[in-house]
């Protein structure tokens, strides 16, 4: 009879997304993105990026609900019957919820990132004006959302109640513990949004608006734009749609200071303090080094655009679940069927690759300092990769995958051939 270990090893979690259907749900973006851009060639990026959005997401949201009957998944904390509502906790609740939003958005104010500077205010307003335009809709919205799930939770006097509490003066009640969970998980939603939104909004701009040259290079310019944009789709998504009913709720955040120390570095505005360690290159790249001959040129291309794909498909794997730092069901399809961080591995590679850091025209000590400098982002993914396996360990399904990759992975070859990793095990702590 198999171990209780080798019995965990053996099985796969099933993904609570499903792989191809958030796959072919970007047809329905792209598709979309260049129709309307047709037709109405005078419609802003902004509102063509939002009803894009809403075209991918309508989809998935109805599969969701239909045929998966996410909502009666015990991770959702909901009953399967409604009970009595409690007009006083519902109020409290939303007093919670819209307080929280208010200060977000005085925050926003007082940050000079948002407003002050001229390029980052410019970068930024596209989020703001998406805002403007969906702040009817969720203050509406709010009162089904709330109306519909209050009734139905196991346990509702939640992180909004707390809030609430806090906001009402009943701070008797509030659970500070609660409270701390509920500002990180917003801090996450608040941070990341901004910056995801407005990369796609220019990412769709640059590829409705692309000038093909023609030639190899212009197909790897605009593979990469792709990619990228594909990968802020679900970002988007995923840090707005945060929601019991679609079980996509925040669970838990990660609890070390290190993971949010190595994942804040690697996002504007702090990736720029210090030693600005993200500039690694002089803007000679692998297309300037390797430019002959042909063969070797295609092959290198390719490769750096193999990469950035399996990237972009490891974030189309998490769909509307997408997002930092937090934990909402484990992902084991797509590219995660062969690896525990595809994303971070070929992000990186890719880099390596097109920055070349160690070949400078600016002479040897500058190379030694861009391939440092890469080094050490290098080093960063690697602690966020270690951190994050750390929160999720805590998890039993994420402990039977990571023991399930170690035994059937693409990289368990190189285990068998050096044993001594065969004692980095993860198991529920």
């Amino acid at each position: 009879m198999d171990s209780p270990n080798t019995q965990v090893a053996n099985s796969l979690p099933e993904s609570p997304t499903n792989y191809w259907i958030n796959l072919f749900c970007l047809i329905f973006f792209f598709g979309a993105m260049f129709l309307l851009h047709a037709s109405f060639p005078r419609m802003g990026n902004v509102e063509l990026t939002t009803i894009c959005l809403l075209i991918v997401a309508v989809p998935l949201w109805l599969r969701d609900f239909i045929k998966e009957r996410v909502y009666k998944r015990p991770s959702t904390g909901l009953l399967t019957q409604p009970g009595k509502i409690n007009k006083e906790r519902l109020v409290i609740k939303l007093i919670g919820l819209h307080g929280t939003l208010l200060i977000i958005l005085f925050l926003y104010y007082l940050n000079p990132t948002y407003r002050i500077s001229p390029r980052t205010a410019v970068f930024y307003n596209s989020f703001f004006y998406f805002l403007n335009l969906l702040a009817p809709w969720i203050v509406i919205l709010s009162f089904v959302y709330f109306w519909i799930v209050d009734r139905r939770q196991k346990d509702p006097y939640d992180e909004y109640w707390h809030m609430g509490c806090l906001l009402t003066g009943r701070w008797k009640e509030v659970n500070p513990v609660v409270l701390k969970e509920h500002a990180k998980v917003w801090f996450i939603k608040a941070f990341f949004t901004p910056f995801m939104f407005a990369i796609l909004v220019t990412s769709v701009g640059i590829l409705l608006a692309y000038n093909w040259k023609g030639g190899f290079l212009s197909l790897f310019d605009y593979s990469l734009t792709l990619f990228y944009a594909i990968d802020v789709i679900y970002g988007v998504l995923g840090y707005i749609l945060t929601f019991r009913l679609l079980d996509t709720h925040i669970r838990s955040t990660d609890p070390t200071l290190l993971g949010w120390v190595v994942c804040l570095a690697c996002y504007s505005p702090f990736a720029n303090f210090g030693i600005n360690l993200f500039n690694y290159d002089d803007g000679i790249n692998w297309n300037h080094w390797f430019a002959f001959p042909p063969g070797f040129y295609y092959f290198y291309g390719i490769t750096i655009i193999f990469l950035s794909l399996v990237y972009c498909l490891a974030t189309v794997a998490f769909g509307y679940r997408m997002s930092n730092l937090t934990f909402r069901g484990i992902i084991t399809s797509g590219p995660y069927r062969f690896t525990k961080h595809p994303a971070y591995l070929c992000k990186v590679a890719s880099w390596w690759l097109i920055s070349l850091p160690f070949l400078s025209v600016e002479g040897p000590w500058t190379a030694l300092k861009y391939t440092f400098s890469l080094s050490m982002i290098t080093f960063i993914y690697y602690l966020r990769a270690r951190t994050e396996e750390y929160h999720l360990s805590k998890y039993p399904e994420y402990v039977a995958y990571a023991n399930w990759i170690k035994e059937h992975g693409m990289f368990s070859s190189i285990r068998r051939h050096f044993p001594a990793l065969n004692k980095i095990t993860l198991r529920r702590t």
